[in-house]
């Protein structure tokens, strides 16, 4: 599992959020499902009867991950959207998105 989405899961599991953002990265909620199930394996995520909480180990783990991933304080909060990141091109190379891609 790569770190970025390790990181989001455990954010999405302690803040309460929404799967849609993995959803949108591509993944199957089968493929979610097991995700959690590593994390609970790993002693990273708890179930409780019908819930699923954030362990303490977790939570150093959340804290480890945004040192290693770099992220600023305003990106402990707010998650960047993997899915729209673009590879890096070349300084003298133009990019011209697809008219079909843009959200605007």
């Amino acid at each position: 599992m790569q770190s970025e989405v390790k990181l989001l899961l455990l954010k999405l599991v302690r803040y309460n959020g929404n799967l849609s953002p993995l959803i949108k990265l591509g993944y199957e909620y089968s493929q979610i499902i097991h995700f959690i199930n590593l994390l609970i394996k790993d002693n990273l995520l708890l179930k409780t009867g019908n819930k699923i909480i954030v362990t303490g180990l977790g939570i150093s783990e959340i804290e480890i991950l945004n040192k290693k991933l770099e992220r600023t304080e305003s990106a402990i909060w707010i998650e960047p959207d993997i899915g729209s990141k673009v590879s890096q091109i070349d300084v003298n190379d133009v990019f011209l998105p697809d008219q079909d891609e843009l959200s605007f």
